[in-house]
C-alpha cells in the first residue's frame, strides 16, 4: 500500500504527469483520452478535439492523455488563467505543457465535479473537453457564460463555446452515457468561427 502512495504523488495536482511513448507511466491509468486532429473538407482548419470529449469518471480516477498528433495540452477552465471557473472549488489552476506527438500527460482527478479543459493553443477552434468525476455538480455545470469569474475572466468562446453548450456535453447526458465521442457532437457545434486572413 506505502508503494502505491508513493507512485500516486509522482502525479502533481497543479502539473500532473509528464511522459513519452518509451517511458512506463508511474501507475496505470484509470481512462485514456487521444488528443487528435483531423482535416476538413473544403476548410482550412482542421478539426482538434479530445476523444472522448466527454467523459464519466470516479473521485479518485486517473486519466491518461495520449498525443497521437502533435502540440496539444491540457488546461483547465481555472481563473489562475484568467478564464471563468469551470472547475471544482479547491482545484488548482493545472495544466500540462505543450506537448508534442508520442508525449502523454497524467492527471488524477480528486474533487468532484465537472472540470471543463481545453488545448490552449487549439481552443478558439473547438478543442475543449469536459471530465465529470462523480456528479454533475460545482461551477463547471453551470451553462457557459454563467460560470464564477470577475470582469476579467474569460468564459469559453468561439467554437469552444459552441461545443460545451452542445446537448451531447450536457453533464448529466456525460454521467448518463459514461462518455461521449466527437462524432456525437452536432456539425453546427464544430463550425470554425475564426478562418486565417488570405494574403493577397
Amino acid at each position: 500500500m506505502q508503494e502505491t502512495t508513493q507512485q500516486n504523488d509522482a502525479i502533481d495536482s497543479r502539473f500532473g504527469y509528464t511522459g513519452t511513448d518509451d517511458e512506463s507511466p508511474p501507475v496505470e491509468p484509470d481512462h485514456t483520452v487521444n488528443l487528435l486532429l483531423q482535416p476538413r473538407e473544403n476548410i482550412p482548419i482542421p478539426e482538434f478535439y479530445f476523444e472522448p470529449t466527454g467523459l464519466h469518471i470516479d473521485v479518485g480516477d486517473t486519466v491518461r492523455f495520449n498525443l497521437p498528433t502533435p502540440h496539444h495540452n491540457v488546461n483547465a477552465y481555472h481563473p489562475g488563467f484568467g478564464f471563468s471557473q469551470r472547475v471544482p472549488d479547491d482545484v488548482p489552476p493545472f495544466s500540462s505543457p505543450v506537448l508534442t506527438q508520442g508525449d502523454y500527460w497524467m492527471y488524477t482527478f480528486d474533487q468532484e465535479g465537472v472540470h471543463d479543459i481545453m488545448c490552449a493553443p487549439h481552443e478558439v477552434f473547438g478543442m475543449v473537453g469536459r471530465i465529470v468525476v462523480g456528479s454533475a455538480s460545482g461551477p463547471g455545470s453551470n451553462p457557459v457564460g454563467e460560470a464564477p469569474g470577475g470582469d476579467q475572466a474569460r468564459p469559453p468562446e468561439f467554437t469552444a463555446a459552441l461545443v460545451l453548450t452542445d446537448p451531447a456535453m450536457n453533464p448529466q447526458n456525460i454521467v448518463d452515457q459514461g462518455s461521449v465521442t466527437w462524432s456525437d457532437i452536432a456539425a453546427e457545434s464544430k463550425r470554425p468561427m475564426l478562418t486565417p486572413v488570405q494574403e493577397e
